[in-house]
């Protein structure tokens, strides 16, 4: 008789985060975006036939470049010229984008081939200065700044959410165990805190 085996998603993060320190002294706080889907999006059409296209369909406001967009649970990351990283929690993100750009813009499914990870604390930006080859001081990456970054020897994209600050990190599922060694490692002198998935 032949064995069945059902398969089960499993978090690219799973036993890979852990807190350091005292929960009160963490300066680093972690959340995996567990529900995240992910899309890279390029322009078939002028990006402001796009810009418009989203506009109408889901009022949010396209910045070109390195910029972050968001309208309600939908972000547009711009990752290079006529090329963006759209993430939602919808589970629908993929056809919704089809249809809400129709040939404006091919649409690719990038949920299972990226993990993302919402980063915050009062010391974020020196734990994160230590790998990643981008000047995140304030005056130079403020809310709405985006980046495809070279860390620790591998590529991630970030992008910043608001002032406290809060980032978003997305990192492709291989490399994510390596991802997590680095970054705890450069924030434990700070104290970590996980925070549940959201």
């Amino acid at each position: 008789m032949a064995e069945t085996f059902a398969l089960e998603p499993r978090s690219a993060f799973a036993g890979l985060l852990g807190d350091i320190g005292p929960e009160q002294s963490a300066g680093v706080t972690l959340s995996e975006r567990a529900a995240a889907q992910a899309a890279t999006v390029i322009a078939r059409a002028r990006v402001a036939d796009i810009a418009a296209r989203l506009r109408a369909a889901r009022g949010l406001e396209l910045r070109e470049g390195a910029k972050r967009s968001a309208a309600g649970d939908l972000a547009f990351v711009g990752i290079g010229p006529r090329a963006w990283l759209a993430v939602s929690a919808r589970q629908t993100l993929v056809e919704d984008l089809r249809r809400d750009l129709g040939e404006a813009a091919a649409v690719s499914d990038q949920s299972s081939g990226y993990a993302i990870l919402r980063l915050s604390g009062p010391k974020l930006r020196a734990a994160l200065e230590k790998g990643v080859g981008v000047d995140l001081h304030p005056r130079a990456f403020a809310p709405g700044d985006a980046a495809i970054a070279s860390c620790a020897h591998f590529g991630v994209i970030l992008w910043q959410i608001d002032a406290a600050p809060t980032f978003e990190i997305a990192v492709a599922r291989s490399f994510v165990p390596d991802f997590c060694h680095w970054l705890l490692a450069s924030a434990a002198e700070f104290g970590v805190k996980i925070r549940p998935p959201g």
